[in-house]
C-alpha cells in the first residue's frame, strides 16, 4: 500500500541497496494503487491517518511501526465516490 521510501528513517538492519524496492531508490516509476505519501500531500493525509490509527510512529523508525506497515498487516482501502451521470442514467437508478 505505501512505498519503502516511507521508512527511509527506519533504524532496522537493511539488505544492500540494489534490491527491489529499498528506501534509499527513488520510485518514481511506482503508480496507483500504491499511495505516494512522499510525493502527494492527499496521499500523505491518508498515510498519516492509517498510522495514527494503528497507533504506530509514521517514521517506521522503530521496529514494531515498520514490520506493522511494511510487512504484516493487511490493508483493504477503499475510496467510495459518486456513480457517473452516464451510469445513473442507464441504470435508472436515483442520484
Amino acid at each position: 500500500l505505501f512505498p519503502p521510501i516511507m521508512a527511509k528513517a527506519s533504524i532496522q538492519p537493511r539488505k544492500k541497496a540494489g534490491g527491489f524496492m529499498v528506501a534509499s531508490d527513488k520510485n518514481t516509476d511506482i503508480v496507483a494503487p500504491i499511495f505516494r505519501p512522499d510525493l502527494d500531500a492527499e496521499d500523505r493525509k491518508i498515510y498519516d491517518d492509517v498510522c495514527k490509527r494503528l497507533e504506530i510512529n509514521p517514521t517506521l523508525e522503530d521496529h514494531h511501526s515498520y514490520m506493522q506497515l511494511m510487512n504484516y498487516n493487511q490493508f483493504a482501502y477503499m475510496d467510495l465516490r459518486p456513480l457517473s451521470p452516464w451510469l445513473n442514467a442507464k441504470y435508472e437508478l436515483k442520484p
